[in-house]
Protein backbone atom coordinates (compact mmCIF):
# COMPACT_ATOMS: atom_id res chain seq x y z
CA UNK A 1 0.00 0.00 0.00
CA UNK A 2 1.26 3.47 -1.22
CA UNK A 3 0.32 6.45 1.16
CA UNK A 4 0.78 9.65 -1.07
CA UNK A 5 -0.43 12.97 -1.48
CA UNK A 6 -3.19 13.36 -3.35
CA UNK A 7 -3.01 15.25 -6.45
CA UNK A 8 -5.43 16.92 -9.07
CA UNK A 9 -6.25 13.77 -11.19
CA UNK A 10 -7.63 12.38 -7.91
CA UNK A 11 -10.42 15.18 -7.27
CA UNK A 12 -13.01 12.93 -9.09
CA UNK A 13 -12.64 9.44 -6.76
CA UNK A 14 -12.00 11.54 -3.57
CA UNK A 15 -15.64 13.11 -4.28
CA UNK A 16 -16.89 9.56 -5.07
CA UNK A 17 -15.23 8.30 -2.00
CA UNK A 18 -16.78 10.99 0.06
CA UNK A 19 -20.04 10.73 -0.67
CA UNK A 20 -19.82 7.16 -0.14
CA UNK A 21 -18.82 7.72 2.97
CA UNK A 22 -21.61 10.20 3.72
CA UNK A 23 -23.87 7.43 2.37
CA UNK A 24 -22.67 4.99 4.86
CA UNK A 25 -22.30 7.02 8.00
CA UNK A 26 -25.21 9.10 7.94
CA UNK A 27 -27.60 6.79 6.59
CA UNK A 28 -29.76 6.44 10.04
CA UNK A 29 -29.47 10.25 10.80
CA UNK A 30 -27.73 13.52 10.53
CA UNK A 31 -24.44 13.44 12.90
CA UNK A 32 -23.00 16.10 11.56
CA UNK A 33 -19.36 17.54 12.63
CA UNK A 34 -19.71 21.38 13.30
CA UNK A 35 -16.28 21.50 13.84
CA UNK A 36 -15.12 22.20 10.02
CA UNK A 37 -16.60 25.88 10.73
CA UNK A 38 -13.17 26.51 12.36
CA UNK A 39 -11.29 26.33 9.36
CA UNK A 40 -12.75 29.33 8.34
CA UNK A 41 -11.79 31.43 11.04
CA UNK A 42 -8.07 30.91 10.09
CA UNK A 43 -6.75 32.44 7.25
CA UNK A 44 -3.65 30.10 7.54
CA UNK A 45 -5.25 26.73 7.31
CA UNK A 46 -3.29 24.68 5.65
CA UNK A 47 -4.84 21.77 4.09
CA UNK A 48 -3.25 18.35 4.05
CA UNK A 49 -4.81 15.35 1.44
CA UNK A 50 -2.96 11.94 1.44
CA UNK A 51 -4.49 8.90 -0.53
CA UNK A 52 -3.82 5.77 0.61
CA UNK A 53 -3.28 3.29 -2.82
CA UNK A 54 -3.04 0.13 -4.23
CA UNK A 55 -2.13 -1.28 -7.55
CA UNK A 56 -3.16 1.72 -9.00
CA UNK A 57 -6.38 1.96 -7.48
CA UNK A 58 -7.24 4.69 -3.91
CA UNK A 59 -8.64 2.49 -1.44
CA UNK A 60 -8.82 5.34 0.96
CA UNK A 61 -7.89 9.05 1.62
CA UNK A 62 -7.43 11.28 4.84
CA UNK A 63 -8.05 14.78 5.39
CA UNK A 64 -6.57 17.19 7.52
CA UNK A 65 -6.02 20.54 8.14
CA UNK A 66 -3.79 22.43 10.15
CA UNK A 67 -5.55 25.76 11.34
CA UNK A 68 -4.39 28.40 13.50
CA UNK A 69 -7.57 29.52 16.09
CA UNK A 70 -6.56 32.25 18.35
CA UNK A 71 -3.58 31.55 19.72
CA UNK A 72 -3.11 27.95 18.81
CA UNK A 73 -1.88 25.47 16.25
CA UNK A 74 -4.08 22.93 16.19
CA UNK A 75 -4.50 19.69 13.47
CA UNK A 76 -8.08 18.48 13.36
CA UNK A 77 -8.60 15.32 11.44
CA UNK A 78 -11.49 16.20 9.11
CA UNK A 79 -12.13 13.11 7.10
CA UNK A 80 -11.17 9.49 6.60
CA UNK A 81 -12.19 6.71 4.94
CA UNK A 82 -11.17 3.34 3.77
CA UNK A 83 -13.08 1.25 1.65
CA UNK A 84 -15.15 -1.34 3.02
CA UNK A 85 -13.01 -4.10 1.29
CA UNK A 86 -9.40 -3.22 2.77
CA UNK A 87 -10.16 -2.49 6.41
CA UNK A 88 -8.67 -4.27 9.26
CA UNK A 89 -5.72 -4.11 7.00
CA UNK A 90 -3.75 -0.68 9.18
CA UNK A 91 -4.69 1.49 6.23
CA UNK A 92 -6.30 3.83 8.51
CA UNK A 93 -3.88 3.23 10.58
CA UNK A 94 -0.78 4.88 7.98
CA UNK A 95 -3.20 7.38 6.55
CA UNK A 96 -3.90 8.82 10.52
CA UNK A 97 0.01 8.35 11.05
CA UNK A 98 1.42 9.89 8.33
CA UNK A 99 -1.20 12.82 8.46
CA UNK A 100 -0.09 13.64 12.27
CA UNK A 101 2.83 13.30 11.22
CA UNK A 102 2.99 16.20 8.33
CA UNK A 103 0.84 18.15 10.77
CA UNK A 104 3.62 17.70 13.20
CA UNK A 105 6.26 19.04 10.74
CA UNK A 106 4.17 22.48 10.74
CA UNK A 107 4.99 22.41 14.40
CA UNK A 108 0.78 21.39 15.65
CA UNK A 109 1.34 19.86 19.24
CA UNK A 110 -2.64 19.68 19.73
CA UNK A 111 -5.11 17.44 17.51
CA UNK A 112 -8.64 16.92 17.32
CA UNK A 113 -10.71 14.06 15.93
CA UNK A 114 -14.26 13.33 15.64
CA UNK A 115 -16.29 10.12 15.07
CA UNK A 116 -19.43 9.29 15.79
CA UNK A 117 -19.93 7.26 19.18
CA UNK A 118 -21.22 4.33 17.03
CA UNK A 119 -17.96 3.64 15.27
CA UNK A 120 -16.05 1.71 17.83
CA UNK A 121 -12.81 0.68 15.34
CA UNK A 122 -12.10 4.16 14.48
CA UNK A 123 -12.68 5.25 18.03
CA UNK A 124 -10.17 2.67 19.23
CA UNK A 125 -7.16 3.88 16.55
CA UNK A 126 -7.70 7.02 17.79
CA UNK A 127 -7.27 5.76 21.55
CA UNK A 128 -4.23 3.55 20.26
CA UNK A 129 -2.38 6.79 18.81
CA UNK A 130 -2.71 8.55 21.98
CA UNK A 131 -5.92 10.66 21.67
CA UNK A 132 -8.90 10.64 24.30
CA UNK A 133 -11.95 12.14 24.66
CA UNK A 134 -11.80 15.46 25.48
CA UNK A 135 -14.35 16.59 28.77
CA UNK A 136 -16.78 17.84 26.38
CA UNK A 137 -17.33 14.19 24.64
CA UNK A 138 -17.28 15.73 21.72
CA UNK A 139 -14.33 14.96 19.97
CA UNK A 140 -11.09 13.12 20.58
CA UNK A 141 -7.70 15.42 21.44
CA UNK A 142 -4.26 14.83 21.85
CA UNK A 143 -1.85 17.21 23.37
CA UNK A 144 1.89 16.20 23.10
CA UNK A 145 4.76 17.87 25.34
CA UNK A 146 5.85 21.08 23.78
CA UNK A 147 2.43 22.20 22.62
CA UNK A 148 2.67 25.92 22.27
CA UNK A 149 0.04 28.75 22.39
CA UNK A 150 1.81 31.11 19.75
CA UNK A 151 1.78 30.43 15.93
CA UNK A 152 5.72 31.74 15.63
Amino acid sequence: MNIRPAEEKDNSVLTSLHISQDLESFREGPDIFRGWKMSAMSSRARDIVLVAEDEGEIRGYIWAVAVRIFDYRIGIIFDMYVDPTMRRKGIGRQLLKQAMDELRSLKVRRFWANTEMKNSPTRALLESLGLSQSPEKVFFELVEPGAKHEWE
